[in-house]
């Protein structure tokens, strides 16, 4: 009889505990086609960069769930990833850096995120340029504006296509995105965060 009442008990006890553990853990999901602003931690240049390198970044804007629940805050660390890189000669051609949003932190975990590819491009070589700005979208229909950043920087938005950015760099000097330049990305997936 006691033997049956321990099986009884522990029963019990495993079914509480596993609601719990269900009720602590939560998982909440930001659309995909949400807009990510991010700002950039350190600089990177056209001569330095190659491709999978990671440059450390942080979230600008927070990203919240279809209920408007806050699922990222701002200032959350991002890494961003760079997928190309093509670098003007010193005639002609302009210094050209691809990069896409791989993964954000919450909680002191890192979730994988897809996103767009954007395009910060330098100066051409072959011509005068008086004035440093972003030139829309590129391979995509423009949906955003001009988001402004440090380091004479900007970047649009981009709908399923890669976005144009001019950024510092003249004559031989390779293209440089500083730090504190202001990024827009569109997220490509749903991203879920559990905790």
């Amino acid at each position: 009889m006691v033997s049956r009442w321990r099986v009884v008990l522990i029963g019990l006890a495993m079914t509480v505990g596993s609601g719990t553990a269900q009720a602590a853990f939560r998982t909440e999901v930001v659309p995909a086609g949400t807009m990510l602003n991010v700002r950039m931690s350190h600089p990177i240049s056209a001569r330095h960069s190659f491709v999978g390198m990671r440059v450390p970044a942080f979230v600008d804007n927070p990203l919240f769930d279809r209920k408007g629940n806050k699922v990222v805050a701002r200032g959350a660390p991002a890494t961003l990833e760079v997928v190309d890189v093509r670098r003007a000669s010193n005639t002609r051609g302009r210094d050209r850096i691809f990069l896409k949003v791989e993964s954000v932190e919450v909680g002191r975990r890192s979730y994988a995120v897809a996103t767009n590819h954007i395009e910060v491009r330098g100066r051409s070589e072959g011509r005068s340029t008086g004035r440093n700005l972003a030139r829309g979208a590129i391979g995509g229909a423009a949906v955003g504006g001009m988001i402004g950043g440090g380091a004479g920087a900007a970047v649009g938005a981009a709908t399923g296509g890669t976005t144009g950015a001019i950024v510092s760099g003249s004559g031989r000097a390779h293209t440089v995105v500083g730090p504190e330049t202001r990024l827009q990305f569109r997220l490509a997936a749903p991203v879920r965060i559990g905790w």
